[in-house]
């Protein structure tokens, strides 16, 4: 992103802005970017979820990489926080840190953040640009009935823990020469919010948040949290945040094609949902996962003084690598 500027800061956000186009416009703004501060109306009968997420360039995403990519990826994995919590995503504030960038880079970057934002029905209601260390800042709005949004603390004794999807995909990618080289224009348009390149690299920067499948699980899941940092970390904080603990064999973890188990459930990115739901609620799951993918039951919650998650593989206990860890 280090590029001598070739325009001042308000023609970039006027760029940036009309690059957006549409998409800072939606139910609920009445007023968006180009003000001190945007103004947004919230439905009745519902409470406000929110979340930021930070990248790090050379942490969170290869120096270097398209930026395009970068955009789209930078709301997708901030909006996967609205999907475990069941809420419904409807606006975002976006801000860029750089040493310098270039008009080009910032729409390419808006490309992605506007491909991003339709498919999942966001709106781009302001932002910040500064100089620094390279980083993106996303905070994700959405919105949950009152007292329905899921969270991580209501799990129970009993409760079946359930995997959404196929782990280790994007994890694959991160061996990938080529990653900072991908780019939207590789991947076919498809309908809004989904992905049509499903290879690794396509996995890695077009994460899929599961914003319908956490709606659907209002009132049925006790405890959801997405797997940013890998299942063997997230898991393990959704079990100490409810005070239970489970036993998960290593065989039974849903893989992506060319996964291994132990890498899978370590390497993170895959922004599927490890939630947890009583054991009346089994068809009620098998429902949703006919219309929503794969949901595989991995393991059974129990009370435990010493709550968290264990591993096994074939019955036999096994240490696992945490997922990944900011310091």
């Amino acid at each position: 992103m280090c590029h001598r500027p070739d325009v001042n800061e308000f023609e970039l956000i006027d760029r940036i802005v009309a690059r957006l186009g549409d998409v800072t416009h939606g139910r609920g703004v009445v007023v968006g970017p180009g003000d001190d501060a945007a103004v947004l109306d919230t439905p009745s009968g519902h409470q406000l979820v929110v979340s930021t997420d930070t990248l790090v360039a050379g942490r969170h995403y290869p120096d270097g990489s398209c930026a395009d990519a970068i955009g789209y990826r930078s709301l997708a994995v901030a909006t996967s926080d609205l999907a475990a919590m069941g809420a419904k995503p409807a606006f975002a504030t976006v801000s860029l840190t750089a040493e310098s960038l270039t008009a080009d880079w910032a729409e390419r970057y808006a490309s992605g953040l506007a491909r991003a934002a339709a498919g999942f029905g966001i709106a781009i209601v302001g932002g910040n640009i500064a100089r620094g260390a390279e980083s993106i800042t996303v905070t994700v709005h959405g919105h949950a009935p009152n007292g329905a949004a899921i969270t991580r603390a209501g799990a129970q004794h009993g409760d079946r823990v359930y995997v959404t999807g196929f782990l280790g995909g994007a994890g694959l990618a991160l061996g990938d020469e080529n990653i900072a080289e991908w780019s939207l224009t590789l991947a076919p348009e498809g309908r809004p919010g989904t992905r049509k390149d499903d290879s690794p690299l396509g996995r890695y920067w077009m994460p899929q948040p599961r914003l319908e499948l956490g709606i659907a699980l209002r009132g049925i899941a006790s405890a959801a949290i997405d797997i940013s940092d890998g299942l063997s970390s997230d898991l393990d904080h959704l079990c100490r945040a409810s005070g239970v603990s489970c036993e998960v064999d290593l065989n039974d973890v849903p893989l992506y094609p060319g996964a291994t188990a132990m890498d899978a459930i370590a390497s993170g990115d895959d922004y599927e949902l490890v939630f947890a739901a009583p054991p009346e609620t089994k068809g009620a799951v098998e429902a949703i996962a006919l219309r929503h993918g794969v949901i595989t039951p991995v393991a059974i919650l129990r009370n435990d003084a010493h709550p968290g998650a264990t591993w096994f593989q074939d019955g036999i206990p096994v240490e696992v690598r945490p997922g990944y860890r900011h310091f």
